[in-house]
């Protein structure tokens, strides 16, 4: 009776299964009726509210999708950590997903490369995948767009801003089997399996992806080939006219973390107070990650030995966990501490191996939460934002969608002038941020211009795990990147 009944469960789980990598198996091949599928659809997710029709489109199985402000390109890796459809091919020699992807990214940095590229890498977490109709693949199109406002947005009327058009935004969206169950309950079940998965993939090949995009950003000039990107830099060569913001949330969080640790550990212990600490790229950004502060700990410790620092030296990795996210609060604990039962210390370690990083004070270095509606110094140090929600500008109607971009033109410009200043004097104890957000380090923020920050944020600017979207958040993450991207660029 119990091996039928193990039997059955097992098929139960096999047959929730989701689909096998990839989701997207157009790959990158041209299409020139979807671009306007695009533009009429950036939220596909509830399928009550579309045409099966549209639904049904093989445009949404395209690993690019290129739209009118924005393109947003796709990378997907399985349960093993291998860049999709890579299992049977032929080595050496054949070109794989990855190669596609690069000379993707290469056509798109050829047709812009005067303005050059804002790149925005997410890693989703758990329970999401590459589906063109995963909510984070939506809410992921929604920050492309924001971000090609702050980058473009001094093309719209009403804002006046003379500088040329702006980089061209490139999203890249790394895909793997967040979700390995669809059946809702059980779904929870494979927390444990999916931890494994992220790391098996956090040992993969996305390390090779984030490497190649570090370098495509290092060597990128205006008057630079791309095929000549390993030549060494030179002023004459152009200017830098590529940036790189990298995400990852939950597990994608843990995926991007446990891939990078090495670069970030590297550079604090090379450093000599001479020149900015910088990767990879121009920042990243983990998001209630599942990650246990024990891994974080030999970071910690070779940030604390750094000792001179850059005056303006800001941050080059951000660990940001909403007091408010249960899951890593209490759920992960409690996995934690039924797998390490065997492993049991005594003080801080114990803490270190069963708490996530953001919920341990031995690790958090800043503090984050909206400023009190009566605090003259906060409205002081940068107006209020006028756009208090983040919406899909293809359910407006024209007027209200003109209205809205031009109110985030306009907040995106107030924090664009405080973060050219921040860029280059540094922080220097300013505590108050544009879109009301109120930024304090603590006593763990040490050497003071430590570049590696661990951020817990209130419940107001992150609601749970999954509210890493929320418009207050995007403000300071945006605002990070902005003033580390002005700096960088302003010594090129």
């Amino acid at each position: 009776m119990t091996k039928t009944m193990l039997f059955s469960a097992a098929a139960a789980l096999a047959l929730a299964a989701c689909g096998d990598i990839p989701y997207r198996k157009a790959g990158f091949e041209p299409s020139a009726q979807c671009r306007e599928l695009y533009e009429a659809h950036d939220d596909i997710s509830d399928r009550n509210r579309v045409a099966p029709e549209v639904l049904e489109s093989p445009c949404w199985l395209r690993a690019h999708e290129d739209r009118d402000d924005y393109d947003l390109l796709v990378v997907e890796f399985d349960d093993q950590g291998w860049v999709r459809d890579s299992s049977n091919l032929d080595r050496p020699g054949k070109q794989d997903y990855l190669d596609s992807f690069f000379d993707q990214l290469a056509r798109l940095y050829h047709a812009n490369q005067q303005n050059g590229l804002s790149l925005v890498l997410f890693v989703h977490g758990w329970h999401h995948n590459a589906d063109a109709r995963d909510k984070n693949v939506t809410q992921f199109r929604w920050l492309l767009r924001d971000l090609a406002i702050a980058e473009n947005g001094r093309r719209l009327s009403d804002v006046k801003i003379t500088r040329p058009p702006g980089p061209r935004v490139v999203g890249i969206y790394v895909g793997w089997r967040g979700e390995s169950v669809t059946l809702p309950l059980l779904n929870y079940l494979t927390f444990w399996d999916r931890k494994n998965t992220a790391q098996r993939v956090a040992q993969g090949s996305v390390r090779e992806l984030f490497t190649r995009l570090d370098f495509f950003r290092d060597r990128a000039r205006t008057n630079v080939a791309f095929q000549k990107f390993s030549v060494v830099d030179r002023k004459e060569d152009g200017r830098k006219n590529v940036s790189l913001l990298t995400i990852g949330h939950s597990f994608g969080g843990l995926i991007t973390f446990e891939a990078l640790a090495n670069d970030f550990v590297r550079a604090a212990a090379r450093n000599t107070g001479e020149d900015y600490v910088s990767r990879i790229g121009d920042l990243v950004v983990i998001v209630n990650p599942a990650v246990e502060g024990a891994r974080y700990e030999p970071l910690m410790v070779a940030g604390q030995r750094m000792g001179r620092l850059r005056e303006n030296q800001l941050p080059v990795a951000i660990v940001a966990t909403s007091s408010a996210d249960w899951a890593t609060k209490h759920t992960f604990r409690w996995a934690r501490e039924v797998s390490t039962f065997f492993e049991r210390t005594e003080g801080p370690q114990w803490d270190a191996i069963v708490k996530a990083i953001g919920h341990n004070e031995r690790y958090t270095t800043h503090e984050l939460s909206a400023c009190e509606p009566k605090d003259a110094d906060c409205a002081a140090a940068c107006r209020p934002p006028e756009v208090q929600m983040r919406q899909s500008a293809k359910g407006m109607d024209a007027p209200v969608q003109q209205t809205y971009t031009s109110q985030l033109a306009r907040d995106i410009a107030a924090e664009s002038a405080l973060m050219q200043v921040i860029g280059r004097e540094g922080f220097k104890g300013r505590s108050y941020l544009c879109g009301g957000l109120h930024l304090t380090a603590t006593k763990r923020q040490w050497p003071e211009n430590n570049p590696f920050w661990v951020v817990q944020t209130t419940g107001d600017i992150v609601a749970d795990h999954n509210d890493i979207f929320n418009p207050r958040f995007v403000s300071f993450m945006r605002q990070m990147y902005l003033a580390v991207v002005s700096e960088r660029f302003r010594e090129r």
